[in-house]
């Protein structure tokens, strides 16, 4: 079972993300493995491996919702490329034969 010290490194790990980039899918995975670890000893009515349990549970809470928020500002980086890229094109459709053969030149020339 994580120590209260294992406990301590986890929470400032997900404090700490926010300044470091962490990916807090892999803290979300280590907080999930130690509450595995801590629901067999809750069945025996352990108050301090119960309050431990809450804990976990807490700050896994917070680590889904910073997976989601993660999870759609890649979706909105995402979006905006493959928008960009649209635009791109359609822009070169525009420009017409006269834009192609233009391009053909000057990569010939280089």
């Amino acid at each position: 079972m994580a120590g209260h010290d294992d406990m301590s490194i986890i929470m400032s790990a997900v404090g700490q993300q926010l300044q470091e980039g962490t990916p807090y899918y892999e803290l979300l995975l280590k907080m999930i493995e130690e509450i595995g670890k801590d629901i067999r000893p809750t069945y025996t009515f352990n108050k301090s491996t119960n309050e431990k349990l809450k804990k976990h549970i807490h700050c896994a809470k917070m680590l889904i919702k910073a997976c989601q928020t993660e999870a759609e500002n890649d979706k909105k980086k995402a979006d905006a490329a493959a928008e960009a890229a649209r635009i791109q094109a359609a822009l070169r459709k525009t420009d017409g034969p006269e834009g192609d053969e233009e391009a053909k030149k000057s990569e010939s020339k280089a």
